[in-house]
């Protein structure tokens, strides 16, 4: 009876697995759709991937939520910490094909974890580069720049620098 328990709680978690992984390859997937429309600057695009963020995140925590839970009942289940629990120590108390299903799914998730890794670290890239780029334009066209320092004169008058900016910000 506590087999047939713990091989129906396996057989959920490959389910919640299969999802974690269509999770990670949607995500990899938003990273790049990101990447395009920062470069092609759609702000339409943007807040409707955002959107889509969002309601994609609220469903995964309810993924996250039923993974955890599985993984502290087979931890209970077979007599382990919750805390050493993991996929590795799940598949060494396993035989046969769910055995094999689980070292399947670990080896996907690592694939696409990693994957994900990178895409995250390329968007990253592009985000600062963004960022850079719109304070540089900041500083062509205002005169803004995080080092310059302002200055006053011996009766408090503000002094400013001639010639700065393109566009003078003095009313």
């Amino acid at each position: 009876m506590m087999a047939e328990s713990i091989e129906m709680k396996v057989d959920t978690l490959l389910a919640v697995l299969d999802e974690d992984i269509r999770h990670a390859e949607t995500t990899v997937g938003l990273l790049d759709t990101l990447r395009s429309l920062l470069i092609k600057r759609d702000d339409a695009g943007l807040e409707q991937l955002l959107c889509d963020l969002r309601d994609r995140a609220r469903s995964y925590e309810r993924t996250e939520e039923r993974r955890q839970a599985l993984r502290l009942e087979l931890a209970e289940a077979l007599g382990c910490d919750a805390g050493a629990m993991t996929l590795t120590v799940l598949k060494k108390q396993l035989s046969g094909p769910r055995r094999a299903a689980v070292g399947d799914r670990q080896i996907q998730l690592r694939s696409w974890l990693g994957r994900l890794k990178r895409e995250y670290a390329l968007t990253q890239k592009l985000v600062a580069d963004c960022a850079r780029f719109n304070r540089s334009l900041m500083g062509v066209f205002f005169g803004v720049d995080s080092t310059s320092k302002t200055t006053y004169g011996a009766t408090g008058a503000v002094r400013t620098q001639p010639n700065a900016g393109v566009v003078s910000l003095q009313l």
